[in-house]
C-alpha cells in the first residue's frame, strides 16, 4: 500500500506542469436702448433723390494686413486639419493593418495531449520495479496535459482537472530552441522578453507543429531558428 501511494502521489506530481463640479451660470442682463433719432422736416424743403453707383472702395494696406491676420486664424487652423486629414496616409494604413490583425479569427492549429510516444520506453520498462514510476508518471502527462496552439498563442493546462495554466504570445518569445525525438515528436524551448522559460514535450507531428509557430513569431525569431537548426541534429 505504501508503494502504491508513493506511486500516484509521483504521477500527480508529475502532471502539473474620477469629480463634479455643478455649472454655475451668471446671466447678466443687458438692456440696450438704442437713441431715438428724428428728422423734423420743414414742409417747404423738397428733397431731391439721386442715384450714386456703387463703386468698390480700393484696398488699402491695411485690409490686407487685416486678411493675413484673419487667415493665421481660423482659416489657418482649418488649412491644418484639411492637410492631416488627408495627407499622412502611412499612418493610417498602418493602423488598418493592425486592426485587421487583430480583429482577424483565432484558429487553433493543434489541441490534445502530448505524443503518445512516450509513454512507450516508460511502459516497456514496467517490468523492472524501477520501470513502474517513469510508467505512471507518462500515462499521468497523457491523462491531464493539454497543449493548445493558436494562431496567437501557445497554451499549456496541467494538473488534476488542468487547474494549472500557462500562455504565452508570439509577440514575447525572442529566441526558440528544439530537439527532434525518434517518433516524430520533439520538445520545444520558448526564450521570452522577461527572461522566463517555456517548455514543451514531445509534441506531436513536430515537423508541421514547428513550421505553423515560425510562421507566427517575429522574424528575427525566424531567421535565427533556421540559421541555427534543430538542437538535436548539431
Amino acid at each position: 500500500m505504501k508503494a502504491t501511494s508513493t506511486i500516484v502521489a509521483i504521477a500527480a506530481s508529475a502532471a502539473s506542469v474620477n469629480a463634479f463640479v455643478s455649472p454655475s451660470c451668471t446671466t447678466q442682463h443687458v438692456v440696450a436702448q438704442a437713441p431715438s433719432s428724428a428728422m423734423f422736416m420743414s414742409e417747404s424743403e423738397t428733397t431731391e433723390s439721386a442715384f450714386v453707383a456703387d463703386v468698390p472702395a480700393p484696398s488699402t494696406e491695411d485690409d490686407k494686413t487685416f486678411d493675413a491676420v484673419e487667415k493665421m486664424g481660423k482659416g489657418a487652423a482649418k488649412i491644418k486639419r484639411g492637410k492631416k486629414k488627408g495627407g499622412d496616409t502611412s499612418s493610417t494604413s498602418a493602423s488598418t493593418a493592425k486592426a485587421a490583425a487583430t480583429l482577424a479569427p483565432e484558429e487553433t492549429f493543434y489541441e490534445g495531449p502530448p505524443a503518445i510516444t512516450e509513454t512507450i520506453a516508460p511502459t516497456i520498462s514496467i517490468l523492472t520495479v524501477v520501470g513502474i514510476v517513469p510508467a505512471a508518471a507518462a500515462w499521468a502527462r497523457q491523462a491531464w496535459v493539454r497543449y493548445q496552439i493558436t494562431n496567437r498563442r501557445i497554451r499549456v493546462t496541467s494538473g488534476i482537472q488542468g487547474k494549472d495554466m500557462a500562455e504565452i504570445v508570439y509577440p514575447d518569445v525572442v529566441e526558440l530552441r528544439t530537439v527532434k525525438r525518434l517518433f516524430g515528436d520533439g520538445d520545444m524551448v520558448f526564450f521570452l522578453r522577461d527572461g522566463a522559460k517555456f517548455e514543451m514535450r514531445n509534441v506531436p507531428n513536430f515537423m508541421e507543429t514547428i513550421e505553423f509557430i515560425l510562421g507566427n513569431v517575429d522574424e528575427d525569431v525566424r531567421d535565427t531558428y533556421r540559421s541555427q537548426g534543430d538542437v538535436g541534429a548539431n
